[in-house]
């Protein structure tokens, strides 16, 4: 009757246990919100990757992503190469109000419409950046 009592016990706490771990790790992640744009056109370039987006006002927004974003396993950056209706596009998760890292979903064929050509050197002032900065509107 003992080892009963004390498995019930167990069992009782182990239950508890698990949902409080689910409620510990479903609170850390409803704080990372994602937002995703379609992307008119990616440039690549020696330093990184020029990408125009639309903004919800249907205007074109521009960004530049270093190489060094991506380059780490878990790093601020990430690009994903596919086909679909859907693509290209990114996806953008944001955590206090900035964001943590993004996603970038890209048609494998670069001599698809939606890879352009950079033309010029102007650019490589543009892949100094630290933070990405998003403009929806």
């Amino acid at each position: 009757m003992a080892k009963r009592t004390a498995f019930f016990i167990l069992l009782i706490m182990f239950v508890s246990a698990s949902f409080l771990s689910a409620e510990i790790s479903e609170s850390k992640r409803s704080n990372i919100y994602p937002k995703t744009m379609a992307i008119y056109k990616v440039y690549p370039h020696a330093l990184g990757y020029r990408v125009d987006y639309i903004k919800s006002n249907r205007t074109i927004g521009t960004f530049y992503a270093p190489l060094t974003w991506f380059k780490k396993s878990a790093g601020y950056g990430e690009i994903a190469y596919g086909f679909g209706k859907e693509y290209p596009y990114a996806t953008f998760y944001y955590s206090e109000g900035k964001i943590e890292h993004f996603r970038l979903y890209l048609i494998e064929d670069f001599n698809d419409m939606s890879w352009g050509r950079l033309r010029g050197d102007n650019y490589d002032d543009k892949f100094s950046d630290e933070e990405l900065v998003i403009e929806y509107q």
